[in-house]
């Protein structure tokens, strides 16, 4: 099993704005579609690996974005 964290988002806008943060402050991150297992609906997910997990957390709270975290 993986420690990557996905950060699950209300939208597809906040996910890409959440990706272009991300990038913007050198952490490595991917866009994919959510898993059927988490949901059947359509939409996309922020898959964050663990050594970049903290810096992520600290930037989307300063930016005042809200995610769920599944793991």
């Amino acid at each position: 099993m993986t420690d990557e964290k996905l950060l699950l988002f209300p939208n597809v806008h906040k996910v890409m704005k959440a990706d272009r943060i991300c990038r913007m402050n050198g952490i490595p991150c991917r866009v994919i579609p959510v898993p059927e297992h988490i949901s059947s609906e359509c939409g996309m997910c922020l898959l964050v690996p663990p050594d970049n997990w903290e810096k992520c957390k600290e930037i989307l709270k300063a930016e005042s974005i809200r995610y769920e975290i599944n793991n």
